[in-house]
């Protein structure tokens, strides 16, 4: 059973291509797998579709029956009917959670790993949770508010308490499978599991169904300057636009307040028919998006986020087999060389980044070929069939040493 606050197969999100890549390849390989959804539908089509749905070996699982899906059905379900149908969600999962299943996949949500923990008598399966980044980001993120830090130091302390049961613990990079391992029951067991791309999203997409003016640079994440240094991104392309006059700069993304403070500097640098943002875009158009773009460009900052996490997005970047400019942070160097399968950057210089985008652009035939290379990378080390198949082995032995 995985469980979850909203359906991977549905929401558009890194997250939940992840989840929903790694469960549709386990299903492949003959594992019965039920989703289990704690909260609202995203959307009346998402009830219509998938209350009761079946897909191959995937059975899902609505505990809540109301929508979301605009800003006063969100009022209603969190200040109305939050405190009649919480309690009852908190016993459904609790009841879900008792059944007999092979393995149970938590979901770092604290409504989900509260009642985990507050479960009096052991469970009857393995438990399992993938973790993705750092529990105590909260600690050095000066951009969210003072209810925000609350709610996600709540959530860490659940983790960390959590922790203590766990099975198996699948951290995506090996700095986090190390910090993990800390804090975890020292008999829980360990697979480094590193960020997933399943490689048939990128197949047919080639055609471009955003219209964006040609030729452009493309950026598709958060439009956060403190995890992903949009701002800094926006400067790198002042320093080059001069030099290529036809180049745009996409900005693809959920709107951050960053975004304010970002089209200021855009105005300053006299650059507001050159950069475009384009905002909530669906799986498909984010795809398009990153197809036609003539260079993909990352230009996260050094972080302690950076330090652990790794970001999704330069998977989905890397399997297009367009060229990519990333700056070097984390574990990114582990995985791309300069010139090679990527162009890389200093973190947090705006020259470094400058520079690299210019090596990308002034010579097309390189990075014709440095995109292929990174695309092999990606295939490599990142293509969801293969960490699949790795989990499924993990999960297999498991069982047979269980079995014994």
């Amino acid at each position: 059973m995985f469980i979850r606050s909203s359906n991977p197969f549905v929401e558009s999100s890194a997250s939940a291509n992840r989840y929903s890549g790694l469960l549709k390849y386990l299903a492949v390989k003959g594992v019965n797998i039920t989703v289990l959804v704690t909260a609202e539908y995203q959307n009346l089509s998402e009830f219509h579709n998938h209350k009761n749905h079946k897909l191959s070996n995937i059975q899902f699982k609505y505990l809540a029956y109301s929508v979301k899906s605009n800003i006063w059905l969100r009022r209603i379900n969190k200040y109305f009917l939050g405190p009649i149908l919480n309690p009852i969600t908190t016993l459904l999962i609790r009841h879900h959670l008792k059944k007999k299943y092979d393995f149970i996949w938590l979901t770092f949500n604290y409504e989900i790993l509260q009642t985990f923990n507050k479960l009096k008598t052991p469970i009857r399966a393995k438990t399992i949770i993938e973790l993705n980044e750092y529990n105590d980001l909260h600690l050095y993120d000066n951009s969210i508010t003072a209810i925000q830090k609350k709610r996600a130091e709540k959530e860490s302390q659940a983790l960390i308490k959590a922790l203590q049961k766990i099975d198996i613990v699948l951290p995506m990079t090996e700095t986090l499978l190390k910090h993990y391992q800390a804090l975890a029951n020292p008999k829980a067991l360990f697979m480094h599991l590193p960020m997933t791309v399943d490689p048939s999203r990128f197949d047919d997409n080639s055609v471009d169904i955003c219209n964006i003016k040609q030729p452009y640079i493309a950026y598709a994440g958060a439009l956060n300057n403190q995890k992903d240094g949009i701002d800094i991104l926006i400067k790198a392309f002042a320093k080059i636009s001069p030099q290529y006059p036809q180049f745009h700069l996409v900005l693809a993304g959920f709107y951050h307040y960053d975004v304010v403070e970002q089209k200021k500097l855009i105005d300053q640098l006299n650059l507001n028919d050159r950069i475009h943002y384009l905002y909530n875009q669906s799986n498909d158009q984010v795809i398009s998006i990153l197809k036609n773009a003539n260079l993909l460009a990352l230009a996260r900052p050094e972080s302690y986020q950076a330090s652990g996490g790794f970001p999704t997005k330069l998977g989905e970047y890397l399997m297009t087999s367009n060229p990519v400019c990333v700056t070097a942070v984390g574990e990114i160097p582990r995985y791309l060389e300069d010139n090679y399968s990527a162009f890389l950057a200093k973190p947090g210089n705006v020259s470094s980044f400058a520079e690299a985008m210019d090596r990308a652009l002034s010579n097309p035939s390189l990075a014709k070929v440095v995109g292929i290379n990174g695309k092999n990378v990606a295939l490599e080390h990142f293509n969801v069939h293969k960490q699949s198949e790795l989990l499924f082995l993990f999960l297999s032995e498991i069982i047979k040493s269980t079995n014994k």
